[in-house]
């Protein structure tokens, strides 16, 4: 039996997670919309490999900044705000919104004029006309780190108060932003018109969070208070966390050289096969992990590890019970997924094999890369930013050179195994070492669970697998006949897996029930705030 700080916390992410689900699911939507016409307009050839490429740098920057930031100052900003130094709090927020801002724009003008040494580092395998693409699209897109440094910021803040809704729906306005303007700019302006799209959309994400901010309280003033020790506190954590972030980048930065080595598309296979790797993710995951590091951080600051242990354990279950299936539907369903998504215009049946052989190995770590992101932030919680750190730089060593070996045997497939296998490792050790750090964390229980899912997510792919054999060659091989092949195998595993889920009895559907039960009944909260 649970008390009353676990009805608490359930109650508080129940909150949350509708109002994440929903934007989540509009967000990623709109997309799989702007990816769809980047597909339509430009194909997976080697003007859009020199944009990937070019948006590759600005866009793990800007995440890895944003994640930073988030997991460094959330766990000083709710230790104040939660003790009632409000006023404290709120000074230590200004002065974080100002070095964030300045540095960024430091930052970005120095890559601006250091493009094209910069690009060439990372796609050394491109032609001259390629590169000389990628750093004309590069400097265009190179601004939106400071908007996305600032939004995630501010994200973290309002995340922090309990405010998930408009945090949750700006990404999605940025999105639609950059579709528009897409849309109007692609026929005359090309790759030009991606690149302003993507910069705009960006910026349309911070500038919609400003009025939430000050009306929470934010007494905004152009100054920076050096003397706030929470200044030096954050800083202490946040250049480990971006080294740690680095490392990761690192992973990528790998998979842009050697991609650029294999043929070309291959960079624009593996950017499709990954966008789609990530939609489970976002439609799944993001409502359960996005009000899970603020709750996890109060009870580190509370000194509740029973609680932290307990709830960690219930949000890793229902992260494989939902994830565990989607990995294995996106194997099973890869080619006619990525055919009905993408191939259209310039993007060809060529463009959606090797989209689709990437995806099969991207599938088998969506489990692993959630996972990794929940255990390592508890370890932020705890103010430990070197274990993870420590751990990335030998996923990195992996998976580089588990990718260098697989490449030559899968291809493009090859880097993305690579990636997956070092998903895996760094889960699995991030794991071991927070049982040490904290104590038992139910792996008996987990491991059971875990057993259970896989086997009703295995009855579902082979339900998945004959539904769509049944029906290729069934129906027309149109845009429609794919349309009937996916849904009606999609519907077919998701009735299938509930079905032996039940069977199963697994704890997990009536938690989902709870949840969904809670959502429509109303709203509950920690003591702290309302979820707004």
């Amino acid at each position: 039996m649970i008390g009353s700080g676990e009805d608490g916390f359930r109650s508080t992410l129940r909150n949350a997670a509708l109002l994440i689900l929903a934007a989540s699911v509009f967000g990623r939507f709109l997309g799989l919309a702007r990816d769809l016409a980047v597909a339509y307009y430009f194909g997976a050839g080697a003007d859009t490999d020199a944009f990937f490429l070019a948006n590759r740098l600005p866009t793990l920057v800007s995440v890895s900044i944003a994640g930073a930031l988030t997991a460094s100052l959330i766990p000083v900003f709710t230790q104040r705000y939660v003790v009632g130094k409000r006023e404290e709090a709120w000074r230590l927020t200004v002065s974080m919104f100002n070095v964030t801002g300045l540095a960024l724009l430091a930052f970005a003008a120095v890559c601006v004029v250091a493009a094209p040494w910069l690009v060439p580092l990372i796609g050394p395998g491109f032609d001259a006309s390629t590169t000389e693409r990628a750093v004309h699209l590069f400097r265009i897109l190179m601004p939106l780190i400071v908007f996305a440094g600032l939004s995630g910021l501010a994200t973290g803040v309002l995340n922090s108060m309990r405010k998930f809704g408009l945090p949750a729906v700006s990404t999605s306005l940025g999105t639609l932003v950059t579709l528009f303007v897409l849309l109007g700019s692609a026929r005359a302006w090309g790759l030009t018109g991606l690149a302003i799209a993507t910069t705009v959309g960006a910026a349309t994400c911070f500038l919609v969070l400003v009025p939430q901010l000050l009306k929470s309280g934010l007494p905004y003033r152009p100054r920076i208070a050096w003397e706030d020790p929470g200044l030096r506190q954050v800083g202490g954590m946040i250049w480990p966390i971006l080294l740690g972030s680095a490392v990761g980048a690192a992973s990528t930065f790998a998979d842009q050289v050697l991609g650029s080595f294999l043929e070309p598309g291959s960079i624009s296979a593996l950017s499709f096969s990954e966008k789609l790797f990530h939609l489970p993710l976002g439609l799944l995951v993001a409502a359960v992990a996005v009000p899970l590091f603020p709750l996890l951080s109060e009870h580190v600051a509370r000194d509740e590890p029973e609680l932290l242990k307990t709830h960690l354990g219930f949000s890793l279950r229902i992260i494989a019970f939902m994830l565990i299936p989607a990995s294995l539907g996106l194997i099973v369903l890869r080619a006619p997924v990525v055919a009905l998504l993408f191939e259209h215009g310039e993007f060809t049946a060529e463009d959606t094999a090797r989209t689709a052989w990437a995806l099969l190995f991207y599938s088998m770590g969506l489990f692993s890369y959630a996972g990794r992101d929940i255990l390592t932030r508890v370890f932020y919680a705890y103010h430990d930013t070197r274990t993870p750190i420590g751990i990335s730089v030998g996923a990195v060593v992996l998976n580089v050179g588990a990718s260098i070996v697989l490449m030559q045997f899968l291809g493009v497939g090859g880097l993305a195994l690579g990636t997956t296998i070092a998903f895996t490792a760094n889960f699995g050790v991030l794991f071991y070492l927070l049982r040490r750090k904290i104590g038992p964390l139910g792996i008996v229980v987990l491991m059971r669970s875990f057993a259970r899912i896989v086997v009703a997510a295995a009855v579902m792919s082979g339900a998945v697998w004959a539904i769509d054999r049944g029906l290729d060659g069934a129906v027309p091989s149109s845009n429609l006949g794919l349309a009937v092949r996916v849904a009606v195998a999609v519907a077919g595993g998701v009735v299938v897996y509930a079905a032996a889920a039940a069977l199963g009895r697994l704890p997990e559907i009536s938690e989902l029930k709870g949840m969904l039960t809670s959502m429509r009944k109303g709203r509950g909260a920690l003591p702290a705030g309302p979820v707004e």
